[in-house]
């Protein structure tokens, strides 16, 4: 599977790195991705790679035990408002990692 590095304190949407459609699968063989948008922060001070597209429900799991604070974004969202509780959790981590 590809690779995207996401740098240390940074805070980015997934938006196009996401699968939206199950074509050319067959029904039983894949599942839609259930979110619009993905926000994903990196408080820690390493970089982490993470996988890209999204495909399923389990990315937010499997990328959340890797350290990232990781919020899907439905289509009812206030997804600005989500983006910036993101790197403000990202940004306070960095200062209390200062302290």
């Amino acid at each position: 599977m590809p690779k995207m590095v996401l740098l240390p304190k940074l805070t980015m949407a997934l938006g196009g790195y996401i699968r939206e459609t199950v074509m050319p699968y067959s029904n039983n063989e894949a599942e839609a991705f259930p979110y619009r948008n993905v926000i994903v922060g990196n408080p820690t001070d390493e970089p982490i790679k993470i996988d890209v597209p999204a495909y399923d429900r389990e990315w937010v799991e499997r990328h959340r035990e890797l350290g990232l604070i990781v919020v899907p974004v439905s289509v009812e969202d206030d997804f600005v408002g989500l983006f910036n509780m993101v790197r403000e959790k990202v940004n306070r981590s960095h200062m209390v990692n200062r302290d």
